[in-house]
């Protein structure tokens, strides 16, 4: 009887080790491949584009606050937000061809990017561009939060 019990005992302890080992290496293989994802973003020079991103925001802001957001210079922000906008889908497209548990989700950054963009280009909508400037500099701040996150899971 004893015999068995260390046979059962030997076995559980295996079974248990490798158990152990399974989920330790799978552990360390998911904040592998997370990291190379932020890093791939950041090669493709990702977090430039949002701190550019977010630079134009400011800029709108300082205009609008100052009262020189005229036609051309709405025209120029809409330009320089629609190149970002494409700059950041080509790196989106090209980070996300990998396998991450923790994706970035850059949607809420294109939605927003496309409200301050008609907010700009209609003159009617001239006393909310402001608010939906806000909205989407705190979108922005999100998501590099998010990225933090990510990064030091």
């Amino acid at each position: 009887m004893n015999e068995k019990w260390k046979s059962i005992s030997r076995m559980g302890l295996i079974y248990l080790f490798v158990i152990l080992a399974t989920l330790v290496s799978n552990s360390w293989y998911q904040q592998v491949r997370t990291q190379n994802y932020i890093d791939r973003f950041e090669e493709e020079k990702g977090l430039k584009i949002l701190d550019e991103i977010s630079d134009t925001y400011k800029i709108t802001m300082e205009n609008y606050s100052n009262y020189k957001l005229s036609r051309e210079m709405k025209q120029r922000l809409i330009d320089k937000l629609s190149k970002l906008s494409h700059d950041l889908h080509r790196v989106d497209e090209s980070i996300h061809s990998e396998d991450v548990v923790h994706r970035m989700d850059f949607s809420f950054i294109y939605h927003d990017i496309k409200l301050v963009k008609l907010a700009l280009s209609d003159s009617t909508k001239d006393d909310i561009v402001p608010v939906i400037v806000l909205h989407a500099m705190e979108g922005l701040g999100d998501l590099k939060k998010e990225i933090t996150y990510i990064r030091y899971r």
